[in-house]
């Protein structure tokens, strides 16, 4: 892979940053994406990491804690010519304002665009990958006011993993030097390049920026989730007995796809 002087001047000597209040992120609050068959991939969740699910009250997605974050999934409307897929990741900033993050983003030359509800917005990097910024935690938010708790059979016995937290996704994008100067001036960092990627500190987790193989759709690569110790081996297995197809095995962790084929990790800490 060809990464130009240009690109590695920034990450050697640094983005010069604009001097304007910068927000502060705290981690990635959350991942939520569309799926083929919900009730399959809540069947398959719920079993990886547990039952504290709930459900949206004006719609059908649900919500699965994961420790300190969440993900959230959504039926792939039938009526859509498109695939399932990553809808969009969530940094979540402390002490959130929405017009001390509009005025951040002008100055930055980032264009925005508010939810509905006010209270957060969204931004989107030139491939089209979407980023919410937003209050943390949003869980707090979420379940005071528009979600509510779904009882689900556990009959099925414990998770296969303790949670603790996403710590980190994974982007493929079309060009590596434009999207980094996109990220730098969004996170008021500089990436550290490591074995080609790019790496950006958010608050507790980290973001992963890499250039797409050359036919590769640019995208979300995969999350990953921190867990708590456990036997890889045995998880492994009870996660390919759930449904899922694993990759390489590691003793602090391995990556598997999901029934639709999307891309997840679980390490333990330490890595």
């Amino acid at each position: 892979m060809r990464i130009s002087w240009s690109l590695v001047l920034l990450v050697t000597l640094g983005f010069p940053l604009r001097a304007q209040p910068a927000p502060e992120y705290a981690a990635i609050d959350h991942v939520e994406f569309f799926v083929a068959d919900l009730s399959r991939s809540l069947d398959f969740y719920t079993r990886v990491f547990g039952s504290d699910l709930w459900k949206n009250t004006q719609s059908e997605r649900r919500y699965l804690q994961l420790g300190q974050s969440y993900i959230a999934l959504e039926q792939l409307p039938s009526e859509q010519n498109d695939t399932v897929r990553v809808d969009h990741i969530c940094f979540g900033i402390r002490d959130f304002a929405i017009d001390a993050m509009h005025a951040w983003l002008d100055a930055q030359d980032i264009p925005w665009q508010d939810y509905p509800s006010g209270r957060d917005l969204h931004v989107d990097d030139n491939n089209g990958i979407r980023t919410q910024l937003a209050q943390s935690p949003t869980w707090q938010q979420l379940s005071a006011s528009t979600a509510a708790p779904e009882p689900r059979d556990a009959s099925g016995g414990a998770p296969i993993f303790d949670a603790l937290a996403i710590d980190e996704v994974f982007l493929m994008v079309d060009d590596l030097e434009v999207d980094s100067l996109f990220y730098s001036r969004l996170l008021n960092v500089t990436g550290a390049l490591q074995q080609g990627s790019l790496w950006y500190a958010v608050g507790t987790a980290r973001l992963r920026l890499t250039q797409a193989p050359v036919g590769q759709i640019p995208g979300v690569n995969y999350f990953a989730v921190r867990v708590a110790a456990t036997d890889m081996e045995a998880a492994a297995d009870k996660v390919f007995a759930a449904g899922g197809i694993v990759e390489t095995i590691l003793p602090n962790g391995f990556s598997f796809w999901d029934p639709d084929g999307l891309r997840v990790v679980v390490r333990t800490l330490g890595d």
